[in-house]
């Protein structure tokens, strides 16, 4: 009967029978199978990206697995280390039976990391390998620890939308501090602390002085009592002089040769 089964198998699920636990287990997972146990539908919850076939070979599933000897822990575990995958639960609907619930993992950015281009999660995990000529509508972020700490400078400049509109890329400076490279080839050289503050005053700057539509090649926020702007060599030449603006100190400077 299923009760004296079910005894039998709690037996040797828990080690009654020492060194034949193993072949036990097996043994009477296949009855568990005869009687009607057996695994034969899977369904998928929070699916999106990750296919079936990825998730199907998670599972381990074949003919001998029987619902209630199916090892959900285990099998939660194979799903997390998928690159698409943050979580996953595994439930066991009798009597046949498994439902699978998945939190996918979110493309965040594009990370550069030499010549490469990798899709990665707000986390820093690479997900998936660009192809040649392939690029999604996602903010790019370069350089070694960019795809780390890209949340955190993304985050805020989300808070800043009149910088972040002109920002093309976000440079990774000896995983460090950052640069952001505009469109219009504008390099604003950010400080490794306070980086609202920074955005802050030159989101401010760009009210009064039109920084970021200015003729110089780089703002430099490094220093947190000033701001310095580089001019290329020809606007630098055509200035007759420097000048300084009350009370974010603008400095600016001829391009370095």
């Amino acid at each position: 009967t299923f009760m004296s089964t079910a005894v039998v198998y709690g037996l040797s699920a828990g080690g009654y029978f020492g060194r034949s636990a193993d072949f036990a287990a097996r043994k009477m997972s296949t009855i568990m199978v005869s009687a009607g146990f057996k695994v034969a539908r899977v369904t998928i919850e929070g699916q999106n990206r990750v296919g079936n076939r990825e998730i199907m070979r998670a599972l381990k599933l074949d003919a001998s697995v029987s619902t209630l000897g199916f090892e959900t822990a285990a099998a939660q575990k194979r799903l997390e280390k998928l690159p698409l995958i943050r979580s996953a639960r595994v439930m066991r609907l009798l009597p046949s039976q498994l439902h699978v619930v998945i939190e996918e993992r979110v493309p965040y950015a594009i990370w550069q990391h030499n010549s490469a281009l990798s899709l990665v999660d707000q986390d820093g995990m690479v997900l998936e390998k660009l192809k040649d000529g392939a690029r999604p509508d996602l903010p790019l972020v370069v350089g070694a620890g960019a795809a780390e700490n890209a949340r955190d400078l993304l985050d805020e400049l989300a808070l800043w939308p009149r910088v972040k509109t002109k920002v093309q890329a976000a440079v990774r400076v000896a995983d460090r501090r950052w640069n952001l490279k505009l469109a219009n080839g504008l390099e604003i050289r950010l400080p490794e602390e306070n980086i609202a503050g920074a955005l802050k005053k030159i989101t401010e700057l760009d009210r009064t002085q039109k920084i970021l539509t200015s003729d110089a090649v780089a703002v430099d926020l490094r220093l947190p009592d000033r701001v310095t702007m580089r001019l290329s060599k020809e606007t630098a030449r055509r200035r007759d002089s420097p000048f300084t603006e009350s009370p974010a100190k603008i400095r600016w400077r001829g391009r370095d040769t």
